[in-house]
Parts: C-alpha cells; sequence; structure tokens
C-alpha cells in the first residue's frame, strides 16, 4: 500500500508576514536603488534564504529579526548566504546565527 506524500512544511500567516517584511526593510536598505529587477533580485534571494533556513535548518526568531537593526538581520543573511545549503536544506553546525530561536540546537 502506497504512502501519502507528507506534505511540505509551510508557514503560517503571521510568519509569512513578517518574512514579507523583513524583506521589504532589505531590499530598501539596498543599495540597488531604482533599479527594479535589482530589488525584485534582492527580495527574492532574503525571501528563499529565511523561508529554507525557517522550515528546514533552524527556526528563526522571526518577530525578533523584524524588530531589529538592519545591519543584525543583513549580518545573519550573510552567514545564510554563504553557508545554507537550500536543495538539501542544511546549515553547518559551526555557524551561528543571532536570531536562531533555540541556540542549543546547533551545538
Amino acid at each position: 500500500m502506497a504512502r501519502a506524500p507528507t506534505p511540505a512544511p509551510r508557514l503560517s500567516y503571521a510568519e509569512n508576514e513578517r518574512v514579507r517584511r523583513i524583506c521589504i526593510r532589505v531590499v530598501n536598505h539596498a543599495r540597488g536603488g531604482a533599479d527594479r529587477c535589482i530589488r525584485n533580485r534582492i527580495f527574492d534571494l532574503t525571501d528563499t534564504l529565511l523561508r529554507e533556513c525557517h522550515l528546514r535548518a533552524r527556526p528563526l526568531d522571526l518577530a525578533a529579526m523584524e524588530a531589529a537593526p538592519i545591519e543584525q538581520v543583513l549580518s545573519d543573511l550573510t552567514l545564510l548566504r554563504k553557508h545554507l545549503n537550500v536543495g538539501a536544506g542544511t546549515l553547518p553546525g559551526a555557524v551561528r546565527l543571532r536570531f536562531q530561536q533555540n541556540q542549543q540546537e546547533a551545538a
């Protein structure tokens, strides 16, 4: 008997809105300025990194991330861009994220 496929993890409405607002903050801070293509690329990349990390690698404190100074948000995004394997949803254990929900999980 075939087993039903497990549904892909999804963000709640509140989490989805937080991710969207974080992406908008990052885009507004970016140096891309008025170039719509660059702004869209920044938004899409930020969205992918946040979703993949939160759902598959390590849960993030999205509320704290939304309220934090943009430099702290960009710091975590830089680490994610360098180390997150989006295809596999893995992040090396040595990588410490500022907005990781449970810091003991990575140890």
